[in-house]
């Protein structure tokens, strides 16, 4: 995945990368990727499919809230 943000460490690109697997995961079927999505954003599978499909400033603070928690071990 390439992204386009300013990143603050090297280590959320990393972890950028690891949450579009585990939702690419979630949404193929396993359980276990779309549990621990589900722990990273405290939301809904249903909400988070829906975010996860669109964009704006709003939604990338939301999505990197759940890629930090990923990458600080908060889930």
């Amino acid at each position: 995945m390439d992204s386009v943000w300013q990143l603050e460490t090297p280590s959320e690109l990393d972890a950028c990368n690891l949450m579009h697997l585990l939702y690419e995961q979630a949404r193929k079927g396993k359980v276990s990727s779309r549990n621990l999505v589900k722990r990273c954003y405290g939301d809904g599978w249903k909400t988070i499919k829906e975010r996860m499909e669109t964009e704006g400033s709003v939604w990338y603070v939301w999505y990197m809230d759940g890629v930090r928690n990923l990458l600080w071990g908060r889930v």
